[in-house]
Formats: C-alpha cells, sequence, structure tokens
C-alpha cells in the first residue's frame, strides 16, 4: 500500500502533467475503457501540432501517471483555483 506521502507526490505530478498539456493547448479528457484497471484512459487531442518527439515523450508521461490524470480529471481540480483564491484574498 502507498504512503499518504507517495500519493499526494503522485497526485502533485499529476497536476504538473495536466498543466503542461494544458499549457500546451492540448485537450485532456478521460474515456471508459474496460480493458484498464482503472476503467478508464486518458486521451489528449491535438497532439499532432507538436514535435513527434515531443509528442511521444509527452504520451510516455500520460502512460506512466495515467491514474494520477484520471483522479486530476474526476477531481475537478481547476488549474485556475489558486489564482482564484488569491485574488479573493486580495493578495
Amino acid at each position: 500500500m502507498n504512503s499518504y506521502a507517495e500519493l499526494a507526490r503522485r497526485r502533485r505530478e499529476a497536476q504538473a502533467l495536466y498543466l503542461e498539456l494544458h499549457a500546451l493547448g492540448l485537450e485532456v479528457r478521460a474515456e471508459p475503457d474496460a480493458g484498464r484497471p482503472a476503467g478508464y484512459r486518458v486521451v489528449v487531442g491535438g497532439l499532432k501540432s507538436l514535435n513527434p518527439d515531443h509528442a511521444d515523450r509527452l504520451m510516455r508521461l500520460v502512460r506512466y501517471d495515467e491514474a494520477g490524470l484520471i483522479e486530476v480529471l474526476w477531481g475537478g481540480w481547476d488549474p485556475d483555483l489558486p489564482a482564484i483564491r488569491q485574488e479573493g484574498h486580495g493578495l
């Protein structure tokens, strides 16, 4: 069983990867896939707009942390939330 620290680290990595994909203008979504352990797979749209080597590197990262990305997508984590919170507190 993974420790809480390990789970938190993996979630931070997945959030960072999601932000990288989002910043590149790529679409990231989860689709049902009964053949996967989580029952879903991560689909990244727009990869053809990137250099093939860069796209391959990103897809390796997506496959490595697919479960974490699904958790980020399901968790409703919004990359703009920290900025919204700061603005709301006048920071």
